[in-house]
């Protein structure tokens, strides 16, 4: 009998200790995305407020300020998000991005423009497809609802994007 009863607490330990690790697992994927999308609004809102100053052209200061809007609105939800979930928000940039954000600071003119504009088109490619597919696998209900909510924003700045290209390919 004490055998039966220590088996049966060391396998009650490992499913508490499994479901523990789950738990903080669902938590750390919710606090992964929460961080990532933190980050990228950062980064669009600096950018943009860049291409409000620095673009020739007024289709990128337009898209610039647009930009700015959309993911000041962007950021204010996702700190909702991670308070309501307990979740800290680091500040920082990843060293890639501040690389590609420093490159682009550094021009001007058409060539700020162009670089602004494929940064923007590329970065919401991927955006894109992130949130297409964190939609399906993250586990917290709130994120998803946000996530599911801001993906047609985010496709429409991919298409204003690409519009924008367009015209400075066929009009700078």
């Amino acid at each position: 009998m004490p055998r039966f009863l220590s088996l049966s607490l060391m396998m009650c330990g490992a499913v508490g200790l499994t479901a523990s690790v789950f738990a903080q697992t669902v938590k750390t994927d919710a606090q992964s995305f929460l961080e990532q999308a933190a980050e990228g609004q950062q980064i669009e809102i600096s950018l943009g407020q860049l291409a409000v100053q620095r673009a020739v052209n007024g289709r990128v200061k337009d898209f610039g300020e647009q930009m700015v809007e959309d993911h000041k609105k962007g950021s204010q939800q996702i700190e909702q998000l991670a308070m309501k979930g307990g979740v800290q928000l680091s500040p920082g940039v990843s060293e890639e991005r501040k690389q590609k954000v420093n490159k682009i600071s550094q021009l001007s003119g058409h060539a700020f423009d162009r670089a602004y504009i494929d940064y923007i088109l590329e970065d919401h490619e991927a955006i894109v497809d992130e949130f297409q597919r964190r939609v399906e696998t993250i586990q917290d209900q709130d994120i998803k609802q946000w996530i599911a909510s801001t993906l047609p924003a985010l496709q429409g700045h991919r298409e204003m994007a690409r519009q924008v290209k367009y015209k400075l390919q066929t009009n700078p």
